[in-house]
């Protein structure tokens, strides 16, 4: 009898533990649960693409919702791609341990624990208040390029050199179609003097105010001083004063084209500013949307005050 009971006992056991194992299994159908918390289903796998190891960089699409499908971030509403320097999980289900050994051209669906990914992996100080800290995140991640650190150093370089020289062709059609004959400074800056300032002259380290009109190669403005032009070229904020600007000329306070520009001027002087990227923001698209990567700015200037 004793023997027939502890068979009993082991097979209600075995089932019991079955049972939970089914359960667990069933948490998240068709996920693998890769680390407790952290549930990953395959939806692409691509076996010929360059494995992920810890120091990658990753280029990838990313979307990242509620448990409901309540989207919290999707990649394509940013002009930018996401980027991720990869490095081993540090903890039991840490979302970064989820990219190590993929290979490049995968797409996964990955459930992680709100609580864990908030907390640890992103490093809030609290999990957002709309959010449950028990339930999961529902991430989808399409992993487009692998690259090591010096790898995506030396593609950006490539990169940038292509669209600078894309922009020093489209600044020489305009100064051909506008007849500009004025050579650049060394820097590449084209200062167009227009009227003498008989006041003082602009040196670093004094306060300047100017009054200025800013723009794109093709007449888009994207900012002024001038109250009226902004009215008539639709960048008008009714929120902002429009009056001259100040800073200290020589403190990096500006873009370096007008640190160098302002500082060939007197006090009411005018002159017309050409600024490359280079002197401008480079690569770096601005709010607002108008300054784009490798714009060429063109400012009207007009120093009112040096101090």
């Amino acid at each position: 009898m004793k023997k027939i009971m502890n068979g009993i006992l082991a097979t209600i056991i075995a089932v019991g533990f079955a049972a939970c194992e089914k359960a667990e299994q069933s948490k998240f159908p068709g996920y693998d649960e890769v680390e407790s918390g952290l549930f990953v289903q395959y939806l692409t796998k691509n076996e010929e693409g360059r494995t992920v190891v810890p120091g990658d960089i990753l280029t990838m699409y990313m979307k990242y919702t509620t448990e409901d499908d309540s989207i919290l971030f999707e990649s394509t509403q940013d002009p930018r791609p996401v980027q991720m320097k990869v490095d081993t999980g540090k903890f039991e289900g840490d979302f970064m341990g989820v990219f190590i050994g993929m290979n490049e051209g995968d797409s996964v669906s990955v459930m992680v624990n709100a609580d864990t990914f908030y907390l640890k992996s992103a490093g809030y100080p609290e999990v957002p208040k709309f959010i449950d800290s028990a339930s999961f995140l529902k991430f989808t991640i399409a992993l487009h390029t692998v690259e090591s650190l010096e790898e995506m150093q030396a593609r950006r370089v490539e990169e940038q050199k292509v669209e600078f020289d894309k922009e020093k062709e489209i600044l020489a059609q305009y100064l051909s179609d506008n007849n500009i004959t004025t050579e650049p400074t060394a820097s590449g800056l084209i200062f167009i003097p227009g009227s003498a300032g008989s006041g003082a002259a602009a040196e670093a380290g004094k306060r300047v105010s100017v009054n200025y009109k800013g723009y794109l190669l093709d007449g888009t403005y994207f900012d002024t001083s001038d109250e009226e032009a902004a009215k008539a070229n639709g960048v008008y904020n009714p929120n902002r004063n429009y009056e001259p600007y100040s800073f200290t000329l020589g403190n990096r306070e500006v873009i370096p084209g007008w640190d160098e520009g302002i500082a060939m001027m007197s006090e009411g002087g005018t002159a017309t500013l050409i600024v490359p990227s280079s002197l401008a923001y480079g690569a770096n698209p601005r709010p607002g949307g108008v300054i784009q990567p490798f714009n060429t700015l063109i400012f009207e200037v007009e120093l009112v005050g040096v101090e």
